[in-house]
């Protein structure tokens, strides 16, 4: 007897079944592992990046991928210029004979050149080519997946807080507030979310901080309505009329006892939230109302190339950033999608 007690299986947590769930969800699985391998990219941005992403070296304007020069990093007035080399004609113990990419040839004393390494002279290759200003486009793709992953993040959460809060009070009191905050929400739900968002961007102004504000200020609708139609379906529960009965106060059956069962479509939601969050950033960069020159940002990158594409050359430069929010945007829908999964009550343990 004691030896079938022992078999006999323990009871389960839901999230222990989500997870589960969410672990034979192959697709979902493998696109976490990539927004991983994303945000670990941002983290460490400056120690993976091969150069500045916001150095201009107009010599090497839209060349293509695996574009490869020599150059040398010379000392004015305290900082640091690095100078293109086309070809170099003499190097002596005290000087350095080149041709710069205008066929002049130029003589230079190594007393002001910094040593990379054990040369004077070394290589700069672009994996990824670089943009119309010379900067190095791979470098940029790095650090912008940090404006990119950042302006979802926060105004993601943004949309959290202010969804969850107007939802809750909106699903558990009902009457009149239940009234006000749903007239507000069909009031946001009538603009098309994107042109919203530009409204709020001219109103703020152009910047980081402006434009995480204004996306995150559209974009806590459906995470209200989610939450209001979720706590009208567990506020007459047994388990909250038996905390009413205990003499809890409303907030602590808010939070403690509604809430908490109540977010597994609000997970799913707020994925989607952040993929869109991430095409609006881009947008906004694109129209000029977001991120501002020089800080590098996948939807400003596009700008910058697109005019290429138009002619027919450096195709790159549009190709990779473009690349880069349609595949993290695909990984975080497809993370969504295995979360819903997950927290579906109908699929097998």
């Amino acid at each position: 007897m004691e030896d079938y007690t022992e078999n006999i299986e323990k009871g389960k947590s839901l999230r222990y079944y989500a997870y589960r769930r969410f672990r034979r969800h192959k697709l979902a699985v493998s696109a976490l592992f990539f927004l991983i391998f994303i945000i670990l990219i941002a983290l460490f941005a400056p120690l993976i990046s091969p150069y500045n992403p916001d150095r201009q070296l107009l010599e090497f304007s839209a060349k293509p991928p695996m574009f490869e020069s020599l150059a040398f990093t010379r000392t004015e007035g305290g900082m640091e210029k690095v100078v293109p080399v086309k070809q170099l004609v003499k190097e002596s113990w005290d000087s350095i004979v080149y041709l710069d990419y205008t066929g002049k040839q130029i003589s230079t004393d190594k007393e002001n050149i910094k040593m990379h390494g054990t040369e004077f002279i070394y290589k700069m290759k672009f994996v990824l080519g670089t943009d119309k200003f010379g900067r190095d486009i791979l470098s940029r793709l790095i650090y912008g997946a940090r404006i990119s992953l950042s302006v979802g993040l926060i105004s993601q959460s943004i949309a959290l807080l202010i969804g969850v809060f107007l939802g809750s009070i909106a699903g558990y009191y009902r009457g009149a507030s239940d009234k006000v905050i749903m007239w507000l929400v069909n009031v946001v739900w009538a603009f098309p979310s994107i042109l919203l968002v530009i409204a709020i961007s001219i109103v703020l102004g152009k910047g980081y901080w402006q434009a995480f504000v204004a996306i995150g200020l559209t974009g806590w609708v459906d995470i209200a309505r989610v939450i209001r139609g979720q706590i009208i379906s567990i506020r007459e529960s047994e388990y909250v009329e038996a905390a009413r009965a205990a003499g809890f106060g409303n907030l602590r059956i808010i939070l403690r006892h509604v809430l908490p069962n109540s977010f597994s479509p609000v997970i799913v939601t707020s994925t989607v939230g952040l993929a869109n969050a991430i095409i609006f950033e881009s947008s906004l960069s694109f129209l000029g109302l977001g991120v501002q020159p020089p800080t590098a940002s996948w939807g400003q990158m596009v700008f910058d190339g697109y005019r290429f594409l138009i002619t027919g050359t450096n195709f790159g430069m549009v190709l990779f950033p473009s690349l880069a929010i349609l595949l993290t945007v695909f990984a975080v829908n497809l993370i969504g999608d295995g979360i819903r999964d997950a927290f579906d009550p109908k699929l097998k343990k």
